[in-house]
């Protein structure tokens, strides 16, 4: 059941892909929260929120990840068993109507929230340095190290500060 639904996510953003005009390597779909860069290549991963038939997001599973695979010619692919449980997936701590908070699979340091904004769209905020965030992309600075335990150097948060406005950058160093 839960391959069909990757499979049946994965099918319907490569629709709205199909009829979106921007650009692969950025999407800017309604259903798009934010994506991951990283320094080892230029392939992206992707967040989009997971939309049931009432237009609200998808209760059982809120958040559809799937790469993006720009050095493969731009494919889109989804996350592997092993990217899922200890890497770029997400643990989901509490959903109800109204939002669904979460943290990644890999980290225990932040928190974030999946809810409609005051324009009725869709996006993932986090609280950091007393700042609640709305999340645009993260940035992972990788320098060796193995596939099981890479050594990352930091994480680079971009985002918009929902008081005031202003685009920031803070950066987390493991």
């Amino acid at each position: 059941m839960k391959q069909f639904k990757i499979i049946l996510g994965v099918l319907i953003c490569l629709i709205l892909f199909a009829f979106s005009k921007a650009d692969i390597g950025d999407s800017n779909t309604l259903t798009s929260l934010f994506k991951i860069e990283r320094s080892k290549d230029n392939n992206q991963i992707f967040y989009d929120v997971n939309l049931n038939s009432s237009g609200e997001f998808d209760s059982e599973n809120p958040i559809n990840i799937y790469w993006i695979r720009n050095t493969e010619g731009g494919k889109i692919k989804p996350l592997t068993w092993i990217q899922r449980k200890y890497a770029y997936g997400l643990k989901f701590l509490k959903i109800n109507d109204e939002y669904a908070t979460f943290r990644f699979v890999s980290s225990k340091q932040m928190y974030f929230t999946l809810k409609k904004d005051a324009k009725n769209h869709f996006e993932v905020y986090t609280k950091y340095n007393d700042q609640i965030l709305n999340v645009n992309r993260l940035f992972i600075q990788i320098e060796g190290g193995t596939f099981w335990f890479p050594n990352i150097k930091a994480v680079e948060v971009y985002a918009t500060n929902v008081k005031t406005g202003e685009e920031v950058i803070e950066i987390i160093t493991p």
